[in-house]
């Protein structure tokens, strides 16, 4: 303890929650919060729901702004049963089962079920704060949850949880650099959100037009389309089995003697991927059973439910130019004519996927697709210069959402890290600064200049 005392830094002192500023309190939540919870109308008489009142869940608590209700309730529905509406703003925490623990705010009027806890600050503790500190220490509350197979926090439980409780000012400080940066990140997950909806529709295009300009759909310089046993494609598009442009089946190569041999388990196979880079390392002895994959070759999941997870990629970069694989996959190799990226792209499509695990066989669960099925398949085959420009276009896409994927992630960690810093105030945020800047002090300049062109507004 004494150790501790003197390793209190300057303008601390030792609280329950650890060393903190001075001017910082401890108290227990229910000092300094009101609380309430909802209900749930019978849901054997339909005419308590449908009505023009959003009733928020549980399971709409997901640590951000709540903007919508699945659900909604009739006058009737409100006055006979223990649902209170409450305003735009309200703080809610979940109760029970495997939401407990989450926050969320409402952004809008609506009543809630039993399960949740509406939580009103008095006037010296700030809702956005609050909602943050909830988050930070949420581990200390679900640690108390009692119960069985779905364990519950009561409301004792929440009262009795000590938070700290800065300065006001700082209290608003704090607060607005945390959404500051989780503003930012969930606008990122909206770019990725908007990037696959793109390429979807781009997939639809370029399997049926070709490498074309939307807008020159239909141009007289465009091929025209046909009908074809898959679907409208264009003209001068063949339509072919999978089997007259690849061969399928283990990889014939000179196989050296190695200390270690690169092994691909279903588990490192992504899903819905173009490239597997990655690999186990093993001793031969070790490879017990496994496919002889090469190089440049296209390995496609054939057992459920990995067929239908879109499991696949081509092995690039692989150690000596070959190793194995699990048996569950086909080792595909295409023939000139038929790019390997175009065709990995054109199996993702669901319909297609769809297609193949219609024709699985096998035990319920145990599923797998019949090369036969594979080597049957009916592919568009546009000429090689197309397949390369549309797998180019696909390819653009894929590495734009993978970059904003890698930001959101970041945002994500300077988030946690923040949270965690901010609110045992190994990091204080200068409230001068915050009044006067809007926080703009509170993280670096770098960081604040890639958040503002990647969300397109001044956040900071």
């Amino acid at each position: 303890m004494a150790n501790e005392i003197q390793n209190i830094p300057e303008g601390f002192k030792m609280t329950e929650l650890g060393p903190l500023p001075e001017d910082w309190q401890v108290v227990r939540l229910g000092e300094v919060v009101e609380t309430k919870s909802g209900g749930t109308p019978d849901r054997g008489k339909p005419e308590y729901f449908g009505g023009p009142i959003a009733w928020v869940k549980s399971g709409e608590l997901n640590d951000t702004e709540v903007k919508f209700a699945s659900e909604s309730l009739t006058e009737s529905g409100l006055k006979n049963s223990n649902a209170k509406i409450f305003p735009k703003g309200t703080l809610l925490l979940a109760m029970y089962g495997a939401t407990a623990g989450k926050v969320g705010l409402l952004g809008l009027d609506a009543a809630t079920n039993q399960a949740i806890c509406a939580i009103f600050p008095y006037p010296h503790l700030l809702s956005d704060y609050l909602f943050y500190t909830l988050i930070h220490l949420r581990e200390d509350l679900l640690n108390q949850r009692y119960g069985g197979a779905q364990p519950n926090i009561s409301q004792t439980i929440i009262k009795n949880l000590p938070i700290p409780l800065p300065p006001l000012p700082e209290q608003r400080a704090i607060a607005h650099v945390l959404r500051t940066v989780q503003q930012a990140r969930e606008a990122t997950e909206r770019v990725v959100a908007a990037l696959r909806d793109l390429k979807k529709s781009l997939m639809r295009h370029l399997f049926t037009y070709g490498p074309v300009p939307i807008a020159h759909v239909g141009a007289k310089h465009v091929s025209p389309l046909r009908e074809t046993e898959i679907g409208p494609l264009p003209e001068h598009w063949q339509v072919v089995r999978l089997g007259e442009v690849v061969s399928v089946g283990p990889s014939r190569t000179m196989r050296e003697e190695r200390l270690f041999v690169p092994f691909i388990p279903m588990s490192i196979i992504p899903e819905n991927g173009i490239f597997i880079s990655r690999w186990e390392l093993r001793a031969p002895e070790e490879v017990r059973s496994g496919v002889t994959v090469s190089e440049g070759d296209f390995l496609l999941a054939k057992i459920t439910p990995c067929l239908e997870n879109g499991k696949q990629g081509i092995v690039r970069g692989i150690p000596g130019g070959w190793g194995y694989a699990t048996t569950e996959v086909f080792p595909i190799r295409p023939k000139d004519e038929l790019n390997t990226e175009f065709l990995a792209l054109y199996l993702l499509q669901p319909e297609v996927r769809q297609d193949l695990a219609a024709k699985m066989e096998g035990t319920t669960g145990r599923q797998r697709l019949p090369k036969s099925v594979v080597l049957s398949l009916l592919i568009p085959l546009p000429p090689l210069s197309e397949q390369r420009e549309i797998a180019r276009i696909l390819q653009a896409v894929d590495r734009r959402i993978a970059a904003e994927e890698a930001y959101a992630r970041a945002l994500g960690d300077l988030f946690k890290t923040l949270l965690h810093d901010l609110m045992t105030a190994r990091r204080r945020v200068p409230v001068a600064a915050i009044e006067i800047l809007g926080a703009r002090q509170c993280l670096a300049p770098t960081a604040i200049k890639t958040i503002q062109s990647r969300t397109g507004h001044d956040a900071l």
